[in-house]
């Protein structure tokens, strides 16, 4: 989630709602991210959600994992660069598979404020035959 401030009075469009200056905001970045009318099929595993053709066709504030504006992450390239290395590095020397404990499709759980499977993620990790 992100808090935000409201720097005017902003009316929400096609409501009565109108949220006034000063006023702090929550922004859920769980459910901007599965919005099907952003996301189609948003339980699906789709890398080509973000190529740059399909990110050219929504908003560009539909997926916020790092925030965004002048109060985004600092780190965010750095953390990027970091994931993507280390994923390689361990892919490289590793094999994944899910195990038969793991539930499909996952469930998330409503109680957890950060975004949990409720009965766990159970994964075979082997090392690659290409050592």
């Amino acid at each position: 989630m992100l808090s935000r401030k409201c720097e005017y009075n902003y009316q929400i469009p096609n409501s009565n709602v109108e949220l006034p200056a000063g006023m702090r905001v929550i922004i859920p970045i769980y459910g901007l991210h599965h919005d099907p009318n952003y996301y189609p099929d948003p339980a699906r595993f789709n890398p080509e959600r973000f190529t740059k053709e399909n990110k050219r066709t929504r908003h560009p504030y539909t997926y916020l994992p790092f925030g965004e504006g002048p109060r985004n992450c600092i780190g965010m390239r750095f953390a990027l660069l970091q994931i993507k290395m280390g994923i390689i590095s361990f892919l490289r020397d590793h094999r994944i598979k899910i195990c038969d404990k793991s539930t499909v499709p996952i469930k998330f759980s409503r109680r957890s404020l950060v975004t949990t499977n409720e009965a766990g993620f159970w994964l075979t990790i082997t090392p690659s035959s290409y050592n």
